[in-house]
């Protein structure tokens, strides 16, 4: 049976007026975290703008954690497998 998978989930509200910025950066966090074998997704709440939440998965640990470049403000979630 394959390793379980991790997750980090962060939340962030972003002024209205740094919201710009925000979503230019995807594309280059999303690079990086492929570059680490890790997926990054970011969803926008549907009736809350500029509340975010980030999603980023991999298959261990330290590829996660890496895709954060030093800084990992989240709590570590791993993939519970059912038998």
């Amino acid at each position: 049976m394959p390793a379980p998978r991790v997750l980090t989930m962060i939340e962030r509200r972003v002024p209205p007026s740094e919201r710009g910025a925000f979503l230019t950066a995807l594309s280059a966090r999303r690079d990086a975290a492929q570059s680490y074998r890790a997926h990054f997704w970011v969803f926008e709440h549907a009736e809350d703008a500029g509340r975010f939440v980030e999603f980023t998965e991999a298959a261990d640990e330290a590829s996660v954690t890496a895709a954060h470049v030093g800084d990992l403000s989240a709590s570590l979630w791993r993939e519970v497998q059912s038998d």
